[in-house]
């Protein structure tokens, strides 16, 4: 492995045109700054307007500039991972390319790292973009996890720094459905936080929508905590314990009451569609589980490569997640 890199930065992008200058512009700026020997990495994840054409453009002008283009959108976290594997630097940055990661927190970023510290998570306050609805929302996501899951999850998303050890640590696990803010985690290492403010988007549009988030947020329980099958035996027991008393009332009325409790259809349908309810909700948390099961099973890769642009072909080990088609 190369030891001239001192740093690399991973940006994943999918139709961000709007926003390409402005992300190199910015970048191009904070890292001439910092008198280290770096690499940007941008993951091309299947856009379907002119980010790849843009971004070529840079990557031929300047070769610090490098590129990987998947063979479709995989989604966000695969591109982070891939950006990651490819990544030659003693320091990885990830951070998103809309610019609601500061690039000017990097140099902050890489003097906690220095001090020590193995990882370096940006940890947001506060996001101008969202709603405060959906910011209540993140934050109450963020304690569920951290109390299911006995880990520490703060307000944070992918934009942190991750010191090589790290780096090889994380791609040795095996997982094919990989949610990179909870691996980091799960990891350990000595780790410190380091507070900003998400800026609105320079340009475009987000593109995680109510779909992706979901995805997303089922993805970060089921991978880390077994909670949502347990609570399903829980509420089973309630369920139970509920009947029982229903039951025992019911045949108490009938002999006490003068005037006992008339059996009525709507009383019966309204059990029947409850416990059913609870049933179909519980099949359906077991069904999560096992499609996850069934997709680690399959073994197909997190992501396929199709292109790269000034990547060294040797430079790049496989990883037993991924598809390098250099």
């Amino acid at each position: 492995m190369s030891k001239s890199i001192d740093l690399s930065i991973v940006v994943p992008l999918f139709n961000e045109e709007e926003v390409i200058p402005f992300l190199l512009e910015e970048l191009n700026k904070v890292c001439g700054n910092l008198n280290k020997s770096f690499e940007i990495i941008l993951v091309d994840d299947g856009s379907k307007d002119d980010t790849l054409e843009l971004i070529k453009k840079t990557a031929e002008k300047d070769s610090k500039f490098k590129i990987i283009k998947l063979s479709r959108n995989f989604g966000h976290q695969a591109a982070f991972n891939v950006g990651i594997d490819f990544a030659q630097g003693d320091m990885v940055i990830t951070m998103d390319g809309d610019l609601q990661h500061p690039p000017s927190l990097i140099s902050t970023l890489i003097k906690h790292a220095e001090e020590g510290y193995d990882i370096v998570i940006g940890e947001r306050l506060d996001n101008k973009q969202n709603s405060k609805f959906r910011e209540a929302l993140g934050r109450s996501y963020y304690k569920l996890m951290s109390a299911i899951t006995n880990l520490e999850f703060r307000n944070i998303s992918d934009f942190a720094l991750y010191k090589r050890p790290v780096i090889e640590a994380l791609k040795k696990l095996p997982e094919r459905e990989r949610y990179l803010r909870g691996m980091i985690q799960w990891l350990g290492f000595e780790k410190t936080y380091v507070t900003y403010i998400a800026e609105k988007r320079k340009a475009g549009t987000p593109k995680y929508s109510i779909k992706k988030l979901t995805r997303l947020v089922l993805s970060g329980i089921t991978s880390f905590s077994a909670f949502p099958l347990r609570i399903s035996f829980w509420i089973g027991i309630i369920v139970f314990l509920i009947s029982v008393g229903l039951g025992i009332f019911v045949i108490l009325d009938h002999y006490l009451n003068p005037n006992p409790l008339a059996a009525g259809y709507a009383t019966i349908s309204l059990i029947v569609l409850f416990l059913g309810s609870i049933q179909l909700m519980v099949l359906g948390i077991i069904g999560e589980y096992m499609f996850k099961m069934f997709n680690e099973v399959k073994g197909r890769p997190l992501y396929i490569v199709s292109e790269t642009f000034n990547i060294e072909k040797d430079s790049v080990k496989e990883t037993s997640y991924g598809i390098h088609s250099l």
